[in-house]
């Protein structure tokens, strides 16, 4: 049998141009004994679509799919613990190579002096040094501190239109009780008249 003809009629089924003597053809073909094994899938969806003859879900259908799911994250999370581990050990022996690399360049710390005035000098010029690097630090705290100054002058300024606010409103009420006010007088004074 040439297959070729039952390609062309799933092609026009599934592109939606086919009519109702080609899907006839179609059921046709695939009910035959010698069907290719690429066909069976289609088989299975004319089957369903047609009204074959579709299995039951077996009763633990949902429990196995419940399990199968709860396996999937439990390899997940595992993964993920596993390449946190290694990722902090190769960490770990990176920060240590590091310092050993470091340390290894320098033929030998000077940590010990014989004579106590050179031990002063050299204390008195690693602190200058260590004055130095902070002041170099706080230069960029003053620019911060600026910015923070020029925040705070912002919120004075929409702090206090918020009071010029409730100030209008305030006058606005007085406005209204008077002109409530007037109202009631001028005709209490209609009424005398």
């Amino acid at each position: 049998m040439n297959w070729s003809v039952l390609k062309k009629l799933l092609e026009k089924y599934y592109d939606g141009t086919s009519t109702a003597d080609d899907e006839q053809k179609i059921l046709e073909l695939l009910e035959r004994n010698d069907l290719p094994a690429e066909f069976y899938d289609d088989r299975l969806l004319m089957e369903g679509l047609h009204g074959g003859n579709i299995p039951e879900p077996s009763p633990d259908l949902n429990d196995r799919i419940m399990a199968a799911i709860d396996e999937s994250e439990k390899k997940i999370i595992s993964g993920k613990r596993r390449l946190y581990s290694i990722v902090s050990v190769a960490a770990g022996l990176l920060i240590i190579l590091s310092f050993w690399f470091t340390l290894a360049d320098k033929p030998g710390l000077k940590d010990t002096f014989d004579d106590p005035q050179l031990a002063y000098n050299e204390t008195v010029k690693v602190l200058y040094q260590l004055s130095d690097n902070l002041n170099t630090g706080r230069t960029h705290i003053k620019e911060l501190s600026m910015i923070n100054d020029a925040r705070a002058k912002l919120e004075l300024i929409s702090g206090s239109g918020n009071v010029v606010l409730r100030e209008l409103n305030a006058l606005r009420y007085i406005e209204n009780s008077v002109e409530l006010l007037n109202i009631n007088n001028i005709d209490k004074s209609r009424e005398q008249n």
